[in-house]
């Protein structure tokens, strides 16, 4: 069992991410550390450090651990304080999924820091009332809810103003009154609560009280989502099918402004411009902060198509390839941008020839599905093999993927063996889960035979020409070539699953377990057994040899199935 940390801890937006204490929440298996809380002090966002199991062994329940950041959002069923059940996606107290309680104690103390509240928390009473209040309106009792909640409304909690505003917009005939509701909504927007800017972006969706306004409510929603509201961040989608492209652009920019105004100390985007140009270095960065904008990168944070397109097309005009790439698609798809499919062809040509595989896999998916990009197909294959020929993964990867679905070309479940195998070979994650699995039941044996020898071979021809694929014959040869017995179980299993280094190759996984046994490993006749029943008696007899002949020779052996069969 191995414990991998993560060799540094960024958020999306770039920022060094700072610990804040341990989490409540223990998620992951019994050997797994403690997870944890972590923050960026530059956009806000909080993260859990947790771990995940790799490497699973099912036979003895151990595994090994990576770390992994992942984003904090409203949607987290359990109180980061307390671990308390959280019966919906609010309330969020600066950025953090809380309970109702601990959202007010957390409140009173600021309100109490700043001079609004006599005392620094609540008292039993004042909580109960409050929770009272809370229970009144869930249970439609209006009224008694109403009289509960608005003290602590008048007195600024922000959740409280909130739950006021809901009575007023939602509540009987006799408390209904939308201009108090639209007021109360305002009041906690002014303190950052996410879910009020989510309630009056739906004023000016639906009307309550209020002229239609989508433009104004996307604002409102676009406004929600920087502040974290997971809500806000659908309804702006959905509210963007019912505005046209200018009027989705005066809405940005307006929210823009609006942030400008009201809470200026809480506008983080140059910030992050100027930490991602330090960071990833000045195009890098600027790319990365323009994805930003546009919800490529990051979806929780304020949409402004117009400010992205301006920096894509600064880094186009400066012969950036990732720009241009991803510039052309825009125009192609009209994403942000108004359609214009000749200025798209021009920009994602001049990305190809620059080497951007981004551009090449776009087009081809591209033309396959109609699209009118004036783009030779055969000279974005020729391409495509340039790509492949060149060792980049994501290219080979793509390839044996599209052998897979038949996208573009006939379906052929060998070569797309071939391709994934040396993509995962090469260093590329593939997904999960993998398509080996499903490749190798639509293969015989024969087939898959067939797609490992060529993959060898693919290497062999290619040492010469990749400093890396050389690297990694170097140290696979000084891998099996060592003396002991306690090599074959750790070898087997490389094989078996295929990894940086190693090619999927059941055949020597059998051989390799097969050793193992012999040589007294218990763990390895499970696996054994497990590998004898789906290759044939043959093959499974032959590979233990195939495993020495490796070991003596530092290489790859081929097997010739017919041959083992015969």
């Amino acid at each position: 069992m191995a414990i991998i940390d993560t060799p540094e801890e960024v958020c999306l937006c770039g920022g060094k991410l700072n610990f804040v204490r341990d989490s409540p929440n223990h998620v992951c298996g019994q050997y797994a550390p403690q997870d944890e809380l972590w923050t960026c002090p530059l956009c806000g966002k909080f993260y859990v450090k947790t771990w995940h199991p790799d490497n699973i062994d099912y036979y003895t329940e151990n595994a090994d651990y990576d770390a992994h950041f992942i984003e904090l959002k409203s949607d987290n069923r359990l109180c980061v304080f307390c671990n308390g059940f959280r019966t919906s996606e609010k309330p969020v107290f600066e950025r953090q999924p809380v309970c109702v309680a601990c959202f007010i104690t957390k409140e009173w103390e600021a309100l109490h820091r700043r001079g609004k509240v006599k005392n620094s928390s609540p008292s039993d009473e004042e909580m109960s009332e409050f929770l009272a209040g809370i229970r009144a309106i869930e249970n439609d009792y209006f009224l008694e809810g109403r009289d509960k909640i608005k003290p602590f409304a008048d007195a600024g909690i922000s959740l409280a103003e909130c739950y006021f505003g809901e009575l007023c917009e939602n509540g009987p005939a006799e408390i209904k009154n939308y201009d108090l509701a639209f007021e109360f909504y305002n009041r906690a927007a002014r303190q950052k609560l996410p879910y009020a800017f989510f309630r009056i972006g739906k004023i000016f969706a639906n009307a309550s009280g209020r002229d239609v306004n989508y433009s104004e409510a996307y604002k409102w929603f676009n406004l929600g989502a920087f502040f974290g509201d997971l809500a806000s961040v659908k309804a702006r989608e959905s509210i963007s099918k019912k505005l046209s492209q200018d009027e989705i652009l005066k809405a940005q920019s307006d929210s823009s402004l609006e942030i400008k105004k009201s809470w200026h100390s809480s506008d983080c985007r140059l910030k992050i411009l100027d930490n991602l140009k330090r960071s990833l270095g000045e195009l890098e960065g600027t790319l990365r902060f323009a994805e930003i904008l546009e919800g490529k990168e990051c979806h929780i944070f304020l949409l402004d198509y117009q400010e992205s397109e301006t920096f894509y097309r600064n880094l186009a005009g400066d012969g950036f390839p990732p720009a241009m790439a991803r510039l052309g698609e825009k125009l192609a798809l009209g994403l942000g941008v108004t359609s214009n499919q000749e200025e798209a062809s021009e920009l994602l040509i001049q990305a190809i020839s620059r080497g951007s595989f981004q551009a090449i896999e776009f087009c081809w998916n591209s033309l396959i599905e109609g699209t009118k990009l004036n783009i030779d197909k055969d000279w974005l294959k020729e391409r495509f093999m340039a790509a492949i020929d060149s060792a980049n993964t994501q290219a080979i990867f793509t390839w044996g993927i599209l052998n897979q679905d038949g996208k573009g070309i006939a379906k052929n479940p060998e070569e797309a063996h071939k391709w994934c195998n040396l993509a995962q070979y090469l260093g590329f994650h593939l997904p999960f889960p993998g398509p080996f699995e499903a490749l190798e039941k639509s293969l015989s044996v024969e087939g898959v035979e067939r797609a490992i020898n060529s993959a060898q071979e693919w290497l062999e021809s290619h040492q010469g020409k990749n400093q890396n694929i050389r690297r990694l014959i170097r140290s696979f040869r000084q891998r099996v070539m060592t003396e002991g017995n306690q090599k074959w179980l750790p070898l087997g299993e490389l094989f078996l699953t295929g990894a940086q280094g190693y090619l999927r190759n059941p055949f020597l996984a059998s051989g390799c377990f097969q050793l193992a046994q012999k040589s007294g490993d218990v763990n390895s006749k499970l696996r054994v057994e497990a590998l004898s029943r789906i290759l044939p008696d043959e093959v499974t007899q032959k590979s233990p040899g195939l495993a020495l002949q490796m070991e003596m020779t530092g290489n790859l052996p081929t097997l010739r199935v017919s041959e083992a069969k015969s």
